[in-house]
């Protein structure tokens, strides 16, 4: 039986959501795949003046769905949106127990979902220091809003999908990137590679810290060395000379390395 706290929910969401959504089906596209809390989470932010218009979809995974938005003022963002039931929870769960900075994380699939997304928030807020990538605008529950890099209706593009005229410059720049996060914010991407980095014009821009981890983790030294070896296999495709193990020897010299 409803109670009177979820009908006035679902009065206000389907007011909110009219006005919300920039089309009928991109509101049927959210509602068939988010829950009852992610749609609160919604209100939320739409209610901190965070969010006014949410248009389609410009990329979906596993474990998210990232959807084009715009702010009251007119600012386009980012949302990313972590789905309830994603399909990698356990991973999500070994990379949380290893981070210093989240313990005493609940065992039930929402805690460990919300804190993931409240993860990425503090990965980009301590990345930003040091290399190019989104800002971090807000977050509440299992949503992350962030500062959306490309132009009107379209995202820069991926490395990827970029005619690399310079690979010795783009692949000192990337690695340099990951000496700095390692050095001074002790911080490891954990899945950098040619699909988590944009250009910017003659920028380079690296996105989606989900599985960013603190350098004391378990597994940092591993994925310090796999984000090493994917970008170094990707530019010396593109006729660059790499040397993945010196570049680790270099970022992890005066430290004990596997």
């Amino acid at each position: 039986m409803m109670d009177e706290e979820d009908f006035d929910f679902r009065e206000r969401w389907r007011e909110e959501s009219r006005r919300m959504f920039d089309t009928s089906e991109a509101k049927k596209a959210f509602e068939n795949v988010f829950d009852h809390r992610t749609q609160r989470a919604l209100l939320k932010l739409a209610d901190r003046k965070v969010l006014e218009r949410l248009y389609g979809t410009i990329e979906s995974g596993k474990e998210s769905v990232v959807f084009l938005a715009d702010t009251p003022d007119g600012e386009r963002v980012l949302v990313k949106i972590y789905m309830t039931r994603a399909g990698n929870f356990r991973e999500m769960k070994q990379y949380l127990q290893g981070d210093k900075r989240f313990r005493n994380v609940k065992d039930d699939r929402w805690s460990i979902i919300t804190e993931w997304c409240r993860k990425e928030y503090r990965n980009l807020q301590k990345a930003r220091n040091v290399v190019r990538c989104p800002e971090p605008i807000d977050t509440e529950d299992n949503i992350l809003v962030m500062e959306f890099i490309g132009e009107d209706f379209r995202p820069y593009p991926k490395l990827k999908d970029v005619e690399i005229e310079n690979p010795e410059f783009g692949y000192e720049r990337v690695i340099d990137g990951i000496e700095r996060l390692w050095r001074q914010e002790e911080l490891v991407h954990g899945d950098l590679s040619e699909y988590n980095i944009l250009v910017e014009e003659d920028e380079l821009v690296l996105i989606d810290f989900s599985q960013g981890i603190h350098k004391t983790h378990p597994r940092a030294q591993e994925l310090l060395r796999r984000d090493i070896e994917q970008v170094a296999d990707f530019f010396e495709k593109q006729g660059s000379e790499t040397d993945p193990q010196k570049a680790f020897e270099r970022i992890f010299s005066g430290e004990e390395a596997l």
